[in-house]
């Protein structure tokens, strides 16, 4: 029973028309404050939304970004590995060579020409100044 009905109820039913208007007052600007309470709930709660979705979608271009990378570094990573192993390659013959006579004086010759193109780059270098 609401406190107008029950001043109502224990007055004999005859209640001041003052008091009942003053309730109804009351009881609207109630309405009203709980409505802009709720609407003001209603936009936080949109905004917050709406963060989210963007929160979410940059995580998931990170998740793709981070996804591309680990690709590129495996495939880095394997071309290394294959130019490490034509390096093996290259050394393990560049030994074999090395011990025969004629493989030493191909690898002396082939090291006098590099220091000698070497040279006359830095002589070049030097003279164009």
């Amino acid at each position: 029973m609401s406190s107008n009905n029950r001043n109502q109820h224990y007055n004999g039913g005859a209640g001041s028309s003052s008091s009942s208007n003053s309730n109804n007052n009351s009881n609207m600007m109630e309405d009203q404050a709980a409505s802009l309470l709720e609407s003001q709930n209603d936009e936080s709660v949109n905004a917050l939304h709406a963060k989210i979705r963007a929160s979410k979608g940059i995580s998931i271009d990170l998740h793709d970004n981070v996804n591309d990378q680990n690709r590129f570094l495996e495939d880095m990573s394997h071309s290394f590995n294959q130019v490490g192993d034509g390096l093996k390659t290259s050394a393990k013959r560049m030994q074999t060579m090395l011990k025969t006579p004629h493989g030493q004086q191909t690898c002396t010759m082939a090291v006098l020409v590099v220091v000698l193109l070497l040279s006359v780059w830095a002589l070049w270098a030097k003279w164009s100044k």
